[in-house]
């Protein structure tokens, strides 16, 4: 029962029509299908055991079912009835019933073929009636992909742009196949399927649109590499080149003030916050302020360094750590880290994620509280140095 016997003629390709006769030709195969089912019900009925049925008269079926069901049952064992026959009736017996059964299986395969062949003929109308949204509607978003791509990759020539056109496009490609597979075979409703792949590509279209309106740099590959450094707890390294040439030489008697200040906030961080608590982690902004300020004096204080005529102290620079921050997705004490923390399974998650970054933290305060110290022995002598050849000069 395919297309051409439903609607009449072979020209009714589903290809060629419109979104209004597609729909007409839905709702007409559906409805045929609607009765074949029904003839298909009544058919197995027929060749059940529980035909006799339609032989009672029809004024009477009704009490004749109900006393049956209100009389008292009495079920004799098959294997007792089937026994009392002789080898030649339990033959016929066993014969009927593989013939019958073979029959019945036969009739419905045959009908299930063609009730399939009619439900993949309205799959592919209903693939069709959504096609005609769904292309322009991935026009617009390979739009909203491919316009800002051109402003962040910021690149001359071909190479690049035509490299990521040709790799989202294949994915759409892969994409939108699975979704019209799964439409055709009815494994997914045809919305979904047809419409799978614009749910994969407008987030990526919105995301692209959002960080070219705001000027990011998703395509510079330091972004990624600071990423993976995070995520796999790869320490940076500090670089600081012997200079031939300075024109602002450190100020080492600041330089003595801010490496005590910066041993003071240390060891006032580790004692208030060696660990946070719960209701610490999600509301204490204080300890995310004292952070901040360690990390700002650590920073000023190796870039005045950085000028130095002293291998040795440059030498000491470089061994100072990187600070992280917290892992923690929203400002300490703001609205959504409160409710965040009263949502307990998700504020232990993240709790219980930031545990790493934690100790990290502690064991580089650590060491930049040892390093510090080493460093003011150095700065020292080097300050004495400077005095004494001023006082020679």
């Amino acid at each position: 029962m395919g297309e051409e016997v439903i609607e009449g003629n072979a020209g009714s390709n589903y290809l060629a029509k419109d979104l209004v006769q597609l729909t007409v030709s839905i709702d007409s195969m559906k409805h045929v299908l609607d009765s074949v089912n029904q003839i298909d019900r009544n058919t197995m009925q027929n060749y059940s055991y529980l035909r006799f049925r339609n032989s009672y008269p029809a004024d009477r079926k009704d009490s004749i079912i109900l006393a049956a069901k209100q009389a008292p049952i009495s079920v004799n064992d098959p294997d007792s009835l089937l026994q009392s026959k002789d080898l030649q009736m339990q033959s016929t017996i066993f014969q009927s019933a593989i013939s019958k059964a073979e029959n019945n299986n036969n009739e419905f395969m045959f009908r299930s073929m063609d009730k399939t062949a009619t439900r993949r003929t309205i799959n592919r109308h209903w693939i069709e009636w959504h096609r005609k949204f769904t292309i322009p509607f991935a026009c617009l978003i390979f739009f909203f992909i491919g316009a800002p791509l051109g402003a962040i990759v910021r690149k001359g020539g071909l190479g690049t742009p035509i490299v990521i056109s040709v790799i989202l496009f294949i994915i759409y490609y892969i994409v939108e196949n699975v979704g019209y597979k799964m439409t055709r075979d009815s494994v997914w409703v045809h919305w979904i399927g047809m419409w799978f792949s614009s749910m994969v590509l407008l987030p990526l279209g919105i995301f692209l649109t959002y960080k070219a309106m705001n000027d990011s740099v998703i395509m510079n590959p330091d972004t990624y590499s600071n990423f993976f450094r995070k995520l796999f707890f790869i320490r940076e390294k500090r670089r600081y080149p012997y200079k031939e040439v300075v024109v602002d030489y450190p100020r080492y008697d600041e330089i003595d003030t801010l490496l005590k200040e910066l041993s003071d906030e240390i060891n006032a961080y580790l004692k208030n916050y060696a660990t946070l608590g719960y209701r610490t982690y999600w509301m204490d902004g204080q300890y995310d302020r004292q952070l901040a300020s360690i990390k700002r004096k650590e920073e000023f204080v190796l870039n005045q360094l950085s000028n130095s005529r002293n291998r040795s102290e440059l030498a000491k620079a470089e061994q100072f750590p990187v600070l992280i921050n917290h892992l923690r997705p929203f400002e300490a004490g703001s609205l959504p880290a409160k409710i965040f923390m009263y949502i307990v399974p998700v504020g232990f998650i993240f709790k219980g994620l930031s545990i790493p970054f934690e100790k990290r933290i502690r064991k580089d305060l650590l060491a930049t509280r040892r390093l510090s110290k080493e460093l003011k022995e150095i700065t020292d002598h080097q300050a004495t140095i400077d005095q004494k050849a001023v006082a020679l000069g």
